[in-house]
């Protein structure tokens, strides 16, 4: 795979990433809760994808690589579940901030166990693209150190899950994507769904609310996850992780076009720079470690 398509599969997904919240919105107004969502959100993306798996004949992975992308399922879960729980507790701004310092964390990580090689352009933007960020998420940010807490969790848990995936993409199996979004997609609708039935199950009201839902599960969860892991792979964990800081400029862009919401100058200029960091990384393919080193990476 080029680098370009591989640079435009992770866009792809940050799109699909960062338009759930539009459609999240939509089905929190037809009276779904936030567990409801997350248990049809994972279950519908199981169920969508698992036929075309079958039909392809894509094999399922097996062994340790199996049990990898089942853990990837449970991280997938409590990742979500600490971010939503996080914002009973804390404002979104302060919450999306904490969360999006996650590139930070995967450098720093993938630094440490020599999977990655960064030169100083590649840091530089990296800098630019969370600086971008923090200035697009400003605003009122208030919150309880639960609140804090749980959102320096979610980003945590959001690096080790990339690094996890991009190890697991190089395994000598060669997994299809759609294949292991299968078995992630599973386990997290198993684990969702078993905390929404805990906490109290609440389906949306309207046909509204189920499109909007299913919008979620298809195109914001199976489609999204799946460029994300089929681009990982060429671009690398870090340059991945840096090129999907684009999501909630998406998220800030349609809330302005779908529902009238206001933006800030600083919002604007932060987005600026998030672009044009996300436009330069585009045009270059990353510095890689030696491939002894990625050939020991890979060895799952």
């Amino acid at each position: 795979m080029s680098h370009r398509r591989a640079v435009a599969l992770v866009l792809l997904s940050a799109v699909g990433f960062g338009s759930m919240a539009l459609f999240a919105k939509a089905a929190y107004a037809s009276g779904v809760t936030p567990s409801t969502l997350l248990a049809l959100r994972f279950v519908l993306a199981a169920l969508m994808l698992a036929p075309l798996v079958w039909i392809k004949g894509w094999a399922l992975p097996r062994g340790r690589v199996l049990a990898g992308y089942i853990v990837m399922g449970c991280m997938y879960t409590a990742q979500s579940q600490s971010y939503f729980t996080a914002l009973l507790h804390a404002s979104s701004g302060l919450v999306g901030m904490l969360l999006y310092v996650y590139p930070v964390l995967v450098t720093l990580l993938a630094l440490l166990l020599g999977w990655e090689r960064l030169d100083r352009r590649m840091l530089t933007l990296m800098l630019v693209a969370v600086g971008g960020m923090a200035i697009t998420l400003g605003g009122k940010l208030q919150g309880e150190p639960i609140g804090i807490a749980l959102a320096l969790l979610a980003a945590t848990i959001y690096a080790v899950y990339i690094l996890l995936g991009n190890r697991l993409s190089r395994s000598r199996q060669d997994t299809n994507p759609m294949a292991a979004c299968v078995v992630i997609m599973s386990t997290a609708g198993v684990t969702n769904t078993g905390l929404a039935l805990w906490s109290g199950v609440a389906l949306p009201a309207t046909a509204g609310g189920w499109l909007a839902v299913a919008a979620i599960a298809l195109f914001s969860t199976a489609v999204a996850i799946a460029c994300f892991l089929s681009g990982v792979k060429a671009v690398g964990a870090a340059q991945a992780s840096i090129l999907s800081t684009l999501e909630p400029v998406i998220t800030l862009g349609l809330g302005v076009a779908m529902l009238h919401e206001s933006v800030s100058a600083s919002q604007l200029l932060g987005g600026a720079l998030v672009l044009t960091a996300v436009v330069l990384l585009a045009q270059r393919a990353p510095a890689r470690a030696t491939p002894g080193v990625l050939a020991q990476a890979g060895q799952v």
